[in-house]
């Protein structure tokens, strides 16, 4: 099925929510992302998964809760529960790409050996149908669900390698690490791994991504974040027991966790802010182009796809990501697209087009946390052979992420229906930009493209025949053969002057023109 053109330019979500184990692999919430529609098939194939580990989380607890000889320490499993509750409830998203902070990831760690595989599911499953807030049912009930055998599953390794629960009050200190320490960072070891299976699972069904991509990607970017909270939860096991504090543990282990949440909380409220910004902003441009309506988030989301395979992450990821949702903003600045004439581009449309980066700049420059993308927004117009736009820099000297922008950008073009030509489909687009490596287009990146689009191909966008009506036979400058167009003119001075501005400008670090 091909992709309509009536999407909005607001950023692509990816398919997981953040709640981490851990502390970064994710738990996801079952929704596809905006690159795909879900169809009916996929629906009923992600709420089938759901519901399996809602019916095996239920098992866990039933059988065990009646089997004969389960000591079930009730008072231990309702204060964690109560505690994990307010982790759950307080759990802020989006601290980063899929990766979020909670104590409730060490009150499930501490549950192993305080409450037995049977608590810690019970501990997992009730906090999350109960503290979750502002969470989708059926993504609580994928956590509530999930969280359940993490307990289970990791507590049954605790056992398995030997350790005590109930504890001895009495015990040594050489009995706690090798009968306590020991075996719980193992059973949380195998709780992150089950965690980061179960996502992968889920993003694979939720969103066509590949289960060993998502699965390899989210084990590298683990670090040592879950040896850390297996080692607050053992401190917290140590004083509740041995130390015979007792839930009074809680206020001197988990309350300086909840300050450091508090801190990242503020953090969040300040990326959901940038998001807002740049969704106005994409939805601005949108409505002053409406030939562009969908183009920003397609190109957000091809570049998405890329960053990983060019070594792009983290907070450098988000800021491609913001780069590549408004790097054609300065098209609300420039003059409407002339209509399309017989033969070349007329010069006044390469004139106007040519102003769009400089003024989209302009227009960004004074947002301080953009000033990393701006750069990118620049030169998304620059070739190889340094006959592009505004600065006509050469190879090195164009900043990576316009290079990755100016892949996208052109196969987007390709891929999207015209007025004067159909939309070409993922193979012939690809051709296409091979052709141009070296001259126009960087060949590191569209090899990093065609690696993203075998993983997952990528469908044309048809506009219908009733808008392209309405939009009137107009040029598309993204389409590589207008950057062939330009890069044959050659501007007089009067035209060449804001382009060399703007060079000086970047090499005198106005403006940051870096390479990677």
């Amino acid at each position: 099925m091909s992709k309509d053109s009536s999407g909005t330019g607001r950023p692509p979500k990816h398919p997981s929510e953040a709640r981490s184990p851990g502390g970064a692999a994710p738990s996801a919430s079952p929704e596809p992302s905006a690159s795909t529609e879900a169809s009916p098939a996929s629906r009923w194939v992600v709420n089938s998964y759901v519901g399996l580990l809602n019916v095996a989380a239920f098992s866990i607890i039933l059988v065990g809760g009646f089997s004969r000889g389960m000591d079930l320490r009730w008072g231990s499993i309702a204060m964690l529960t109560a505690l994990a509750a307010l982790g759950a409830s307080m759990r802020e998203r989006e601290l980063g790409p899929h990766v979020g902070v909670s104590f409730g990831t060490v009150i499930l760690a501490a549950s192993l050996p305080l409450a037995g595989p049977i608590g810690a599911a019970i501990v997992g499953y009730v906090s999350h149908i109960v503290g979750a807030r502002n969470s989708r049912s059926r993504a609580r009930l994928f956590n509530a669900g999930m969280t359940a055998c993490l307990g289970a599953g990791g507590g049954l390794v605790y056992r398995l390698c030997g350790g005590e629960s109930p504890l001895d009050p009495d015990a040594t200190a050489m009995a706690l690490l090798l009968g306590v320490a020991a075996p719980m960072v193992v059973g949380y070891a195998a709780m992150t791994l089950l965690n980061v299976t179960l996502v992968a699972v889920m993003a694979r069904l939720a969103g066509g991504m590949s289960f060993s991509q998502v699965f390899g990607r989210t084990i590298r970017g683990l670090g040592w974040g879950y040896v850390t909270h297996a080692v607050v939860a053992f401190l917290f096991v140590v004083l509740w027991v041995p130390a015979k504090v007792g839930m009074f543990s809680a206020a001197l282990v988990l309350l300086p966790l909840l300050i450091a949440q508090w801190t990242l909380s503020r953090d969040t409220y300040e990326r959901r802010s940038h998001t807002r910004t740049v969704s106005t902003l994409v939805a601005a441009l949108e409505a002053a182009n409406p030939y562009s309506v969908g183009h920003s988030a397609r190109v957000a989301e091809l570049c998405r796809r890329m960053a990983p395979r060019l070594g792009i992450t983290g907070s450098t990821a988000e800021e491609l990501h913001f780069a590549a949702l408004l790097h054609d903003i300065g098209m609300v600045a420039v003059p409407p697209q002339a209509p399309r004439a017989s033969g070349p581009v007329d010069v006044g449309f390469l004139v106007a087009m040519s102003e769009h980066p400089q003024a989209g700049v302009r227009m960004l420059q004074d947002i301080d946390f953009l000033a990393n993308a701006l750069p990118g927004i620049l030169h998304h117009h620059e070739r190889l052979d340094g006959k592009g736009y505004p600065a006509g820099l050469r190879g090195e000297e164009i900043p990576w992420f316009a290079r990755v922008i100016a892949v996208a950008d052109a196969f987007d073009s390709l891929t999207t229906t015209r007025s004067y030509r159909d939309p070409l489909d993922q193979a012939a687009a690809l051709r296409q930009l091979r052709g141009r490596v070296g001259t126009h287009l960087d060949g590191e990146v569209v090899g990093a493209l065609a690696d993203a689009l075998a993983a997952r191909a990528w469908e044309p966008t048809l506009i219908h025949e009733d808008l392209r009506s309405a939009l009137g036979d107009v040029h598309d400058h993204d389409d590589p053969l207008v950057s062939d167009q330009y890069a044959q003119w050659s501007p007089d001075a009067d035209h060449a002057a804001p382009g060399q501005q703007v060079q000086a400008a970047v090499r005198q670090g106005e403006i940051d023109g870096t390479v990677r």
